[in-house]
């Protein structure tokens, strides 16, 4: 009897250690995503040892190092496209970006037409005015016209641009949008039509924008309503990068749209004498009524000469093979930030060092899970976002898989804010509405591993944004996306590890391998 017990005692005894041994792949990759190795990667990536991670600079170099060696480190084979010695590959996907720097000839100048006299008047550069460096030395003079803030949607029964002829002539303009329409329309609708107004300007036949701005000097991205553009000078000081554009070389002539910015003292020259008042027009569109805007007869002579260089940068690219090749996940986040100037290192610990940390710890949870996916993943740390997603643009262009074999690409980008200090939990998932599964499946993972976060899922044919993933939206490719929210720190130096919420990242980043594991396995 005792030898039965015994036998039966030991046959329960190893089908309870049987069943340890066979903890779920998925659980043991989620228990690999620890806290401190969190901190510990980001500690390192967002300190002054890497400069604010400029692209071309050494900072981005000792970072791209290391991040190559994280994924080293955790078992990523490397899935660069630069051979090594012996049929190896690097981590590396290297190639050049064309930086375009301020040439010796800038000139802006404003001539007034009365009957058979005219007037001209000269500006100063980086004095009265600053602009967006082409790719080209470009010369012009064309005709000028008052947009104010250009405003063309017709959704809240307002417009004030719609019935002006800009083709072929300068629209100066205010940047932003009036203050009534926050009442209106949403903030994302908002922030949506301010980054799509240049591309409508365009196709209206304009050569070129002139914003109104009495930052101009620290204000070279001319984007509405981003923190570089709003921000007072003495609290935003320009990094040194801004005296020049990046773009990738390209069989075309570059794009040279005219984008510059000038100072109210050189928009009310312009303005004089053409019964044009900026204060009044501001009192009524920001209340939302109707300024008559008249055309008036005066012109915009242009030059800005250009000197090229060629910068060499470098894409970080992993590789964690799958059972279907043909069938390949990205993972991507931009590792490159803003650089230093005037004695300040803007760090980027949320932008976008909490990204790149997200990555490379979700490629090691990955391994970590014991079991080879099923589908195949690239691990991707992209350079020169912060130029407008040249990295990601650049891969796609030149992935380093079949392009028609990536079924998603899931993006990190700011992963360590909350929404608002009410809103500590709430999180937004942006994707692609033509795959619901994506909410599906976390919403499914939210429940089952008690991840406690509020997800405000939002879909879209379109997925909206400023980050890499639209480099892949241009490619028709299914994205995926957590962002909690911008804060204060945005672009600016003080975006330091001490501004840090921890918790939302770690709960992103576990979320987030959560789905990216059931992306690998799962038909969808």
């Amino acid at each position: 009897m005792k030898k039965t017990t015994a036998a039966i005692f030991g046959i329960v005894l190893l089908s309870t250690c049987l069943a340890f041994g066979q903890e779920n792949p998925a659980e043991k990759g989620l228990s690999s995503i620890t806290m401190d190795a969190i901190k510990a990667q980001l500690g390192f990536l967002a300190s002054d040892w890497t400069e604010g991670r400029m692209i071309g600079e050494k900072g981005e170099a000792i970072s791209a190092d290391y991040i190559a060696s994280m994924l080293q480190l955790a078992g990523v084979k490397p899935g660069g496209d630069i051979p090594l010695p012996g049929g190896l590959k690097s981590y590396f996907q290297n190639f050049v970006l064309n930086k375009s720097i301020p040439g010796e000839d800038q000139i802006l100048t404003v001539k007034t037409v009365q009957g058979s006299s005219s007037k001209t008047v000269a500006f100063t550069y980086n004095t009265d005015y600053t602009l967006r460096i082409s790719g080209t030395t470009t010369e012009v003079e064309a005709p000028v016209v008052f947009g104010g803030y250009c405003y063309l949607n017709e959704k809240p029964g307002y417009t004030d641009f719609s019935s002006i002829d800009v083709k072929g002539k300068f629209v100066l303009r205010i940047p932003g949008t009036p203050q009534f329409l926050s009442q209106k329309i949403s903030a994302e609708e908002i922030a949506a039509y301010n980054r799509g107004l240049e591309s409508e300007i365009r196709k209206m036949g304009a050569i070129g924008i002139i914003d109104i701005n009495n930052n101009a000097l620290s204000l070279v991205r001319l984007q509405a309503n981003d923190s570089r553009s709003s921000s007072p000078a003495e609290n935003n000081p320009r990094p040194g990068y801004i005296s020049g554009t990046y773009s990738i070389p390209g069989k075309a002539v570059a794009d040279n749209f005219i984008r510059i910015s000038v100072t109210e003292k050189t928009a009310n020259q312009i303005l004089l004498g053409t019964g044009i008042d900026i204060e009044e027009y501001l009192r009524k569109a920001n209340a939302g009524e109707q300024y008559k805007i008249t055309p008036f007869n005066k012109s915009i002579y242009f030059k800005s000469s250009v000197k090229n260089i060629q910068v060499p940068v470098k894409n970080v690219i992993g590789i964690i093979p799958g059972n279907n090749p043909e069938k390949v996940i990205v993972l991507g986040a931009h590792y490159d930030h803003m650089g230093m100037g005037n004695g300040y290192i803007w760090n980027g610990a949320d932008d976008n060092g909490s990204g790149t940390v997200g990555v490379m710890t979700i490629a090691r949870a990955i391994i970590a899970t014991g079991k080879k996916p099923e589908k195949t993943i690239v691990v991707a740390l992209w350079t020169a976002e912060e130029e407008g997603l040249l990295g990601s643009r650049y891969w796609v262009q030149n992935p380093t898989v079949p392009i028609k074999s990536v079924a998603i690409n899931v993006n990190f980008d700011m992963i360590s804010r909350y929404i608002s200090e009410n809103e500590p939990k709430k999180v937004t998932m942006t994707y692609t509405s033509s795959h619901p599964v994506f909410k599906d499946i976390t919403a499914a993972n939210l429940n089952k591993y008690k991840i406690d976060l509020i997800v405000d899922y939002q879909p879209s044919p379109d997925p909206p944004g400023g980050t890499d993933h639209r480099s892949f939206v241009a490619a028709g490719i299914p994205i995926m996306r957590f962002k909690p929210g911008h804060r204060e720190d945005y672009h600016k130096p003080t975006d330091e590890i001490s501004t840090i919420n921890w918790d939302i990242m770690e709960k992103i980043i576990k979320i987030s391998f959560l789905n990216v594991w059931d992306l690998s396995e799962k038909n969808w």
